[in-house]
Order: C-alpha cells, then structure tokens, then sequence
C-alpha cells in the first residue's frame, strides 16, 4: 500500500531534531556568537582578523537529523578572516589563527584540531560538554572577485576551492519554498544513509549530506518538484541505482566541469561546477551505494504493492531501521 504524506510526517518527526530539543543546543551557539561578535567588534588589529561569521550546514537548511551514537549533533561556523591575501598559501598559518583566536574567546573549552600524516591541520572542533555538541569550525578568506565568493580549505584534507556560503544557503531557501516536503525527502535520504553506514569518514569516503541535498534538488529542477514524500524517496533511490549517474551541475553556478575527473560520480557544488562533491569518492565505495540503492528501491515498490498496513511497514523497516513507523 502507498503510504500518503501525513504518515511519513510521523517518521520524519521522529528522526528530525524538533525546536523544543533544539533549546539546549541554542543556548550553547548563542553564547559563542556573543563571544565572537564582541571579539569581532573591539578587534583593531591590522593582521589576520575574523570579520564575520555564519551559521551553515544542516542546522541552517534545516535538514538537520536528531543525534545518535555515530552521528552527534554538529553545526558548521563559517568563520571569514581578512588581513592577509596571501594567506591560502599558508594554510598552517590560518589553522594557527584559528586556534588562537577560537581559545582567546573560549579558554575552558576543548578546541580539537585533526590532522594529516605530515601534520597539518584539516580540521578544527570545539566540543561543547553536557550536550555533545559539535561545532564544525571552517575558515574562509573572502575574494574580491567573483563577489561573495570564498575560497575555503577541504576538511579532510587535500586543494583548496573556491565557492559561495551565502549562495549554498539562499539555494537551500529556495528548495524549500518550491517544494515544501524537499527537507522531508533530504532527512528522509539522509537517515537511510547513516542507518546502512554510507556516509563519509576520515578513512574511507561515502555519500555527504550535501551531495543528498544536491541529488534531491537536481530531480526536482530535472524533472519536476515532487510533494509526495514516498515518491520523492522512491525517485531519489530509482536515480541513486541507474547503471548510468549524469554529471549533475546548477545553473549560475561559475566555472565549467573538469573535461578529466578520477571518480565514479561527479556532482557539482550549485556555486561553482568545478568542485566535486562527492570528491572522494571510489568505484568500491559508489558499487556499495548503488547496491544499496537498488535494495531499497526495489523494497520499497514491493511495500507499495502489499495489501496491508503491517506488510508495508516491514518493507520500509528494512530500509529504515525500527525506527520508521507511521503513528
């Protein structure tokens, strides 16, 4: 049986993390936007200085998954630092300055820096106690042109690239309002993802967030916003097992695709076609999505051709874990 929107409602607010839940992390991102914004307003300095800061990631698009073991809450603060044109070719320096600065406005907390066999810096954390907390920490150096461009150091390593922030989240807004269960269908994906351990690790790569909200967006601009959840979920597994994936890429977006890229799937950031999202990506690691896709896809037409409630609902467990019910 096809199951209509305002039962899948029920499984998407369990796995969404609700306002009410949101408070104590709130108090949390509140207290260290004071900080900055007071350290960003006295900074006189003449150097390398933090001019603005955003909020972004899932927190911000709203696609964001209430925590669980593997996957804790983590918000991304876009931090813009000026004072210095040169400094992307000193990435280690900008690390460093982002260690100092984030430790002069918050001594008592564990500021974590991941790095690389040789030692550089590819990610810096600030862990907040009591919640669990993650705060994602990604510098960017404003460029004169394109305007309201940034270029920003990979988080897992490896070239730097130019893309917009503020684009990212206005292209996010604007999925939303044309299609008001386009965050439904995103969560939906995305917790799907983490229930069969597909997304990306420092070890092994997998599929992003970012790369579900592109591929959702790409099929409602290709082919049509879909409102029906079951059908967007369902279109979003048909496209993920395709023997073919297209290059997906965004209108207004700068630059061109590669003519020579080195992974299985190419699906552009919608601000700049010449980042690869799923960057990382292996042909072992797009056969393990692929058939995962396929098992869902299949499973999941075979829910929809059971007699009752029960039946189908198994169907969708196996894709979805105990999780998923629809009351």
């Amino acid at each position: 049986m096809k199951l209509e929107n305002r039962q899948l409602q029920h499984f998407i607010n369990k796995i969404k993390l609700h306002p009410e839940n949101m408070e104590k992390y709130r108090n949390q991102v509140k207290n260290l936007k004071e900080k900055l914004e007071k350290r960003i307003s006295e900074d006189r300095s003449n150097g390398l200085k933090v001019t603005k800061y955003i909020i972004a990631g899932s927190w911000k698009k709203h696609t964001i998954l209430k925590p669980t073991g593997d996957n804790p809450i983590d918000i991304d603060l876009v931090l813009f630092v000026a004072g210095d044109r040169n400094i992307h070719k000193d990435l280690k320096k900008l690390y460093e300055f982002i260690i100092e600065y984030l430790t002069s406005i918050y001594p008592q907390k564990d500021i974590s820096k991941d790095v690389d066999a040789e030692g550089n810096t590819k990610s810096v954390t600030i862990t907040f106690s009591g919640t669990g907390l993650q705060i994602d920490i990604v510098p960017v150096v404003p460029l004169d042109d394109p305007a309201d461009y940034v270029w920003q150091p990979s988080r897992r390593g490896g070239k730097k690239y130019i893309t917009s922030i503020n684009r990212q989240l206005a292209f996010s807004v604007d999925k939303r309002k044309n299609n008001p269960s386009y965050t439904s269908i995103v969560r939906a994906i995305k917790w799907w993802k983490n229930y069969k351990e597909l997304y990306p690790t420092d070890e092994e790569p997998g599929l992003s967030s970012f790369a579900i909200e592109l591929i959702v967006a790409h099929l409602d601009e290709q082919f049509g916003v879909q409102e029906n959840i079951e059908e967007g979920i369902i279109r979003t597994f048909q496209f993920l097992s395709a023997p073919t994936f297209p290059i997906i890429t965004f209108k207004n977006s700068i630059n061109s695709v590669p003519t020579n890229f080195d992974t299985p799937i190419y699906i552009a950031d919608n601000t700049n076609k010449e980042n690869n999202v799923p960057r990382r990506m292996t042909d072992i690691k797009w056969k393990e999505i692929v058939d995962e896709a396929i098992d869902a896809f299949d499973t999941l037409n075979i829910a929809q051709a059971k007699n009752n409630e029960g039946d189908t609902i198994q169907e969708w467990k196996y894709i979805f874990g105990p999780t998923f019910n629809i009351k």
